[in-house]
């Protein structure tokens, strides 16, 4: 199947009260999380991803179970369920999960400790 289309839920939230706490957006494809997020990261900044805190679709569980790939390869050949990630400063998640107005989840922090690299902890 083709991916989903974000495009009917972001432009409205980006154009709309909340859309300037956006800092970037993410579209997560072929390398995962960690070849993907640094596309839109500050030089210096990296990201800690908490393995986790979204729920793993039954795909990608049984992907996991049949191909015996540890997490760090699962998580750079496949989306794992994340299929766009909102960065935004901490302090503005509630309100951007309240404005999108369907289930999403937290799942990590940029920071400064190791700075260009997703790791997943």
């Amino acid at each position: 199947e083709p991916h989903r289309s974000y495009l009917p839920v972001l432009g409205p939230l980006l154009d709309g009260p909340v859309g300037h706490a956006v800092k970037a957006l993410v579209h997560i494809t072929g390398g995962g999380l960690q070849e993907n997020i640094p596309r839109v990261l500050p030089e210096g900044l990296g990201v800690d991803v908490t393995l986790g805190s979204w729920p793993i679709p039954p795909l990608f569980e049984l992907i996991r179970d049949v191909s015996g790939l540890d997490a760090e390869e699962l998580h750079r050949t496949f989306n794992m369920g994340i299929g766009m990630i909102i960065i935004c400063a901490h302090s503005d998640v509630d309100r951007l999960r309240d404005a999108l107005g369907e289930e999403v989840w937290e799942i990590g922090a940029v920071v400064a400790e190791h700075g260009g690299v997703v790791k997943l902890t």
